[in-house]
């Protein structure tokens, strides 16, 4: 009989092994993916704390309105590991789901003690099309954190609940802990383990109820934590509801949600509210409404006969609640991403319902939508991941499902010019500008142009516009005093980087360019201490370390120039005016046949001034480095 027992296991683990397997190769096209724009971006190609490993800087700070640290340090160990090697992002990525997937199929195996059903509920959630964006998306490295911690926990307590050893209840609520640093969505478990103890039939004592205490006060805490990094990017100011309207979007969001996940269809990175701010509710949507009341008394009904779809129901009704936008945050109505783990209570009703099925003798008709939900899902998520290989890709796929989201078009209208297709750029700021004349992002870029083009008059009306609309934009500061520099009005130049600073002291850019309006403006000494300043913040930006570098060119330092050229070149190998500038600084140094490698390199890349430089080298010629404003 053992014999038999071990058998079994191994066929489980073998038809888990098929699932990881299909669930690889569903996700494969993720590890031909770049990094985004929108979010990569801040996360990792634009984030201080994602260069090196402070651990003081990473758990005392909100980025992009979120704190969850033990992702923001993961991200850390990653760029030291990949640099901005994008393949190392995603395969960090899709491990982490492919674990989460093992995770799935045990923790399903616990609560119901049915093989079957925990593999097809781990099939279903390893290949879904819905979780595509927690997978593909390198920013969304917290999902896939805080789902695996928040697994394990679950996975500790229900060993907990069957052997009654303290020690899986104290693992448990450690692990709690680290999926809320995680990310703060979490906070939904507590309420997860008194649906479970109701499920396996625990009783509401003194005892269980004193178990959830500290699960409790922990996601109170996060909860709080959380509201205030989202107040402090005003990400809970976006959208301006009713509470009535909230709650028929809830509705809506509710059995949306559902809906995908049977048939993920018309599936969008970006679900914009069908209003905007102020206008009534169609009348279409309040059908939402009566839907949910409706689903939810067929629910409750049905448990006069199982608890089964309560538990699945409330699994995914408590995991869903906090991201309902109840109390809205961001501009969309729902996302892909907030499926990941509310999926699991619905994909484990798929699979009681199999087994269901397959008790009732009609294994073919099983083994027929079994199949073909596989296919469809498996080729589904295949096709999706692709839609996330770059910015262009990307957006104009948003675009081709909703042509009304300002954001999309301002976010396309950066990869044009990142494609060098500059009216085809302006035209997307434009037609965000068109959609919502209040959106200071549409501005700002379109300001950006106009300074690439040094149309310097525009370029300063949109940043003014983008200061009115958000006082508190530090770019636009920025921006607008680096377009003040060049048109030599320094007094106003300063006054825009001092202003930057005093809304954000940490912000290496707005040290780095002043320094280069003090060095603009022979402030020598200052631009300097700026300089120092910028690198201190940010070891890895390698414009400053070029700039200082000519600052000890000036006081005839060219040994100390060329470490600091050499530290540019090393943060980035195709800085081709460090090149120049450290050809220059050897030969002042050492003679002009050290000089030519660097400055020949120049030259080949087409950096004009070291084609120059090359003939009046030769013939002595006074040569001088050059800045990277």
């Amino acid at each position: 009989m053992a014999k038999e027992t071990n058998t079994e296991k191994w066929k489980y683990y073998v038809g888990l092994a098929i699932i990881v397997l299909l669930s690889f190769f569903a996700y494969l096209p993720v590890l031909h993916n770049g990094l985004l724009l929108w979010d990569d971006e801040g996360y990792i190609k634009n984030n201080p704390l994602a260069f090196s490993i402070n651990l003081k800087e990473i758990f005392s700070q909100y980025v992009m309105g979120n704190y969850h640290p033990l992702t923001m340090l993961t991200f850390a160990i990653e760029y030291q590991l990949f640099g901005l090697n994008e393949t190392g992002y995603h395969m960090v990525n899709l491990l982490l789901h492919l674990m989460i997937v093992i995770l799935v199929f045990y923790a399903i195996l616990l609560l119901s003690d049915k093989p079957g059903v925990a593999l097809v509920a781990s099939l279903l959630f390893g290949i879904h099309p819905m979780h595509v964006e927690s997978v593909a998306w390198a920013a969304e490295l917290k999902d896939l954190l805080y789902t695996f911690f928040f697994l394990a926990s679950y996975i500790l307590y229900l060993k907990y609940l069957k052997d009654r050893n303290r020690k899986f209840y104290v693992l448990a609520l450690l692990l709690f802990l680290v999926s809320l640093l995680s990310k703060a969505m979490a906070a939904s478990l507590p309420a997860v383990l008194i649906l479970t103890d109701y499920f396996k039939g625990r009783k509401m004592n003194k005892t269980s109820l004193l178990d959830k205490i500290p699960f409790f006060l922990l996601a109170f805490a996060f909860g709080i934590v959380a509201v205030l990094a989202q107040k402090s990017t005003a990400a809970t100011d976006i959208v301006n509801l009713t509470f009535p309207q909230r709650i028929i979007f809830a509705c809506y969001g509710f059995i949306s949600y559902l809906f995908k996940l049977l048939f993920p269809l018309h599936m969008s990175a970006y679900y914009p509210y069908p209003i905007r701010n102020g206008e009534n509710v169609p009348l279409q949507y309040f059908t939402y409404l009566i839907l949910f009341i409706g689903f939810i008394a067929v629910v409750l009904y049905s448990l006069r006969f199982t608890k089964k779809i309560f538990f699945g129901i409330g699994f995914f009704v408590i995991t869903v609640f906090l991201v309902l936008q109840l109390y809205p945050v961001g501009g969309a109505v729902m996302a892909d991403r907030y499926s990941y783990v509310p999926s699991i209570g619905i994909f484990y009703l798929a699979g009681e319902g199999f087994i269901l099925l397959w008790n009732k003798k009609l294994k073919f008709v099983n083994i027929i939508l079994l199949t073909a939900f596989t296919i469809f899902f498996s080729v589904k998520t295949y096709a999706r991941c692709g839609v996330w290989k770059n910015d262009m890709i990307f957006w104009n796929d948003v675009i081709s499902k909703y042509q009304n989201i300002p954001f999309a078009y301002v976010n396309r209208g950066i990869a044009f010019i990142s494609e060098e297709k500059y009216d085809r750029g302006l035209n997307d700021f434009n037609k965000a500008i068109e959609l919502n004349p209040n959106y200071y992002l549409a501005y700002y870029n379109r300001g950006n142009l106009f300074m690439s083009e040094k149309k310097y008059d525009r370029a300063l009306e949109d940043y003014g516009k983008v200061i009115k609309l958000n006082p508190n934009h530090i770019e636009a500061y920025i921006n607008r005093g680096i377009a003040f520099r060049d048109i030599n009005r320094f007094d106003e130049a300063l006054n825009d980087y001092n202003k930057a600073i005093e809304l954000k002291p940490n912000y290496y850019k707005a040290y780095y360019n002043r320094g280069n309006l003090l060095m603009s403006d022979k402030k020598y000494d200052r631009a300097l201490d700026d300089y120092n300043k910028a690198i201190k913040l940010n070891p890895n930006y390698f414009k400053p370390y070029n700039n200082r570098g000519n600052l000890y060119f000036n006081e005839k330092k060219y040994d100390e120039a060329i470490i600091n050229y050499s530290k540019a070149i090393e943060l980035n190998a195709d800085f081709t005016e460090a090149y120049y500038n450290r050809g220059i600084a050897k030969y002042y140094f050492a003679g002009k046949d050290s000089a030519y490698l660097d400055i020949k390199r120049a030259a080949n890349s087409g950096y004009q001034p070291a084609a120059e430089a090359l003939f009046q080298i030769y013939n002595e010629k006074t040569i001088l480095p050059k800045n990277s404003f």
